[in-house]
């Protein structure tokens, strides 16, 4: 009998994305922090990063992260929800965007990774 170790965040993104990506490659962390799905849609490349930030110091984690696998994300790249706020409009207002987020965007901004949402809802408040 093999046990199952994914966990249910790993099992659902794997499931909704089974019908439509021909995979070809995937890579995770023992820790199940991130999945990357490379394959290919419609004859298109695509790469799909989904990752779960640890609760303290995520924006270091994720800026980490994405260095770390940046030789692997390229243009047609699609990142998951970092469960982190990325600007003020994302934070509560007694929160301040500290060196570690401001640090994080940069690394974005290096990397040619864009906020979606934002640019979909460049005002709506969200915390």
């Amino acid at each position: 009998m093999q046990v199952e170790t994914k966990s249910k965040q790993e099992k659902l993104f794997l499931y909704q994305i089974k019908q439509t990506l021909k995979q070809q490659q995937l890579k995770k962390d023992r820790e199940s922090r991130y999945i990357m799905i490379k394959g290919w849609i419609q004859q298109d490349d695509i790469t799909i990063l989904n990752l779960y930030a640890p609760t303290t110091r995520a924006p270091r984690f994720i800026k980490h992260l994405l260095l770390d696998l940046r030789n692997e994300i390229d243009s047609n790249t699609i990142v998951g929800d970092f469960n982190t706020p990325l600007t003020a409009l994302d934070r509560s207002s007694r929160q301040k965007v500290d060196k570690e987020t401001m640090d994080l965007n940069c690394t974005l901004e290096l990397m040619d990774l864009t906020d979606t949402y934002r640019i979909f809802h460049p005002t709506t408040t969200e915390y």
